[in-house]
């Protein structure tokens, strides 16, 4: 597991930290980052053995939100507790697919979902996470917007102005809701 991050990268996140970028736009030690932080808590803290690198990202109207890493790099520890490099991951990131891409149950072909929410775990009770879905959702409030959200997390999305839209169902052993926000002012 990483090592806690630098006291100033710890901070209460604001929505002026969150960036949005194209694939295209974003900076070898971004992308090396936003990887790093969804292996970190999708594969190796949740368990989850899963084709993350799925092409996805690639695409010209995939969006990639996120707070950037503050600082100079921070050590990083394995999954043994051995520091065997170096952490560039963002306090938290989240993608929003192209118009049209269906995905899973929240999917919708008239709808953006929005998917692969994840906070550092060093990041946790910072606002991080709301920040960026926040960031997402203001800046798409004109769109159906659907997300497959870790059952836990529905009240949280809740508050965003996202409902269920259908039955719970298994992802990777996490059981999972889908949800949809229709077209309308941003909250949260």
């Amino acid at each position: 597991m990483p090592e806690p991050v630098a006291e100033s990268a710890v901070r209460r996140a604001a929505p002026a930290d969150a960036v949005v970028k194209h694939f295209s736009e974003l900076t070898s030690e971004e992308l090396y980052g936003i990887l790093q932080l969804r292996s970190e808590v999708f594969v190796v803290e949740q368990d989850c053995v899963f084709l993350d690198l799925d092409g996805v990202d690639l695409y010209p109207d995939t969006l990639h939100a996120f707070i950037p890493h503050a600082g100079a790099p921070t050590p990083f520890r394995d999954s043994h507790g051995e520091q065997t490099g170096l952490s560039v991951m963002p306090a938290a990131y989240a993608r929003l697919l192209p118009h049209g891409l269906v995905d899973g149950p929240a999917g919708h072909p008239d709808g953006r979902s929005i998917g692969r929410v994840v906070t550092d775990p060093a990041a946790r009770s910072t606002g991080a996470g709301r920040v960026v879905v926040g960031r997402l959702v203001e800046d798409f409030a004109g769109s159906l917007l659907t997300l497959n959200a870790q059952s836990y997390l529905e009240r949280f999305y809740a508050g965003f102005g996202f409902e269920r839209s259908g039955e719970d169902f298994l992802e990777d052993g996490i059981v999972h809701i889908p949800m949809r926000r229709a077209a309308g002012p941003a909250r949260g």
